[in-house]
């Protein structure tokens, strides 16, 4: 998540977590079975986010050799689960602040310009290494911030290259939102230049904790912008995607590539997010690792995630 000025303050604090209610019975379940036979399994997740987030990848800083190495992985990942490059490579290749780099930028379905693609991203990036020579641990390997919203989108596309729906999505991970969404503000635009449609998009953000008010939830950035939630929680039979009250105050809309779309596209662009200020303390910090997450919970979140994504693509319902 892109930092602000007053952010890690905030990260601290002790705020109210609630939710806004969708169209629900008040009887309505807290959980209900996934529509698939075979769940993406803990053990996958696992060893997805612990490669990504390893001392190998050096904190993922962009233009490092460290976040070369993560797209390498991510796109041998993407290429085992049969996703097709949505450019001529993988690797949408940028210069940012002087500094090469790259979006990573999958395709499963066909290109059809005069149909509208589902978008699903998350941002590969995070802030390398501490400074100085006096820490025994120099890395800052940002397993929830953000290899865990990566780890889904790779699960995911992996599993909707499996069930094959009828829609053509595309898969970004991005490069450089830590230093303010620029690369996102790269590839936005250039899709949109190209006449590529965009029908809504769906970003993941340290999914890596379970929320502080219970298991099997999440909330969206941007709740009262579209009818995602309340769409969402029906095709499900639950409240699974919940409204966090100080989303507005702290302005988390912005804070993360779902905006830039947003603002070149006019259409829902929203982010998937567990952290709630009181489930994690270790934002931006050198112990955020995977040992400090909650895998199960994360797991659940993605499989959650990916039936509710099938269900979304293969129903009539419009997200607007």
């Amino acid at each position: 998540m892109i930092a602000r000025s007053n952010f890690r303050l905030l990260a601290g604090l002790v705020v109210l977590i609630g939710c806004k209610t969708t169209n629900l019975p008040t009887n309505a379940p807290t959980t209900a079975p996934l529509s698939f036979s075979t769940p993406i399994t803990v053990a996958e997740t696992e060893r997805i986010i612990s490669a990504l987030a390893s001392d190998e990848m050096e904190g993922r800083e962009f233009g490092t050799k460290g976040f070369d190495l993560a797209a390498d992985w991510a796109v041998g990942y993407l290429k085992d689960a049969g996703v097709k490059p949505f450019f001529k490579d993988f690797k949408d290749t940028v210069v940012i602040q002087g500094k090469k780099t790259a979006n990573i930028v999958g395709l499963i379905g066909t290109h059809d310009d005069a149909k509208e693609y589902v978008l699903l991203g998350a941002h590969l990036d995070h802030i390398g290494k501490a400074k100085g020579k006096n820490k025994v641990d120099t890395v800052y390997n940002g397993a929830n911030d953000d290899a865990s919203g990566v780890t889904a989108v790779l699960q995911i596309a992996a599993h909707l290259q499996q069930q094959r729906p009828n829609a053509n999505v595309i898969v970004a991970l991005f490069t450089a939102e830590e230093s303010g969404l620029l690369g996102s503000e790269y590839l936005a635009p250039r899709l949109k230049k190209l006449g590529i449609k965009i029908k809504y998009m769906i970003n993941f953000e340290m999914i890596g904790k379970a929320m502080t008010t219970g298991q099997n939830r999440v909330y969206i950035t941007g709740y009262n912008k579209s009818n995602f939630a309340k769409v969402s929680n029906e095709l499900l039979g639950f409240e699974f995607i919940h409204y966090l009250h100080e989303e507005n105050k702290y302005d988390l809309f912005r804070r993360s590539d779902n905006y830039t779309f947003y603002e070149t596209y006019g259409v829902p662009c929203h982010t998937i997010s567990t952290f709630d200020f009181q489930n994690y303390s270790y934002y931006h910090q050198l112990r955020d690792e995977v040992s400090e997450l909650d895998l199960r919970h994360m797991n659940a979140t993605i499989n959650r995630s990916a039936d509710l994504i099938v269900k979304l693509l293969d129903s009539n319902y419009q997200i607007r």
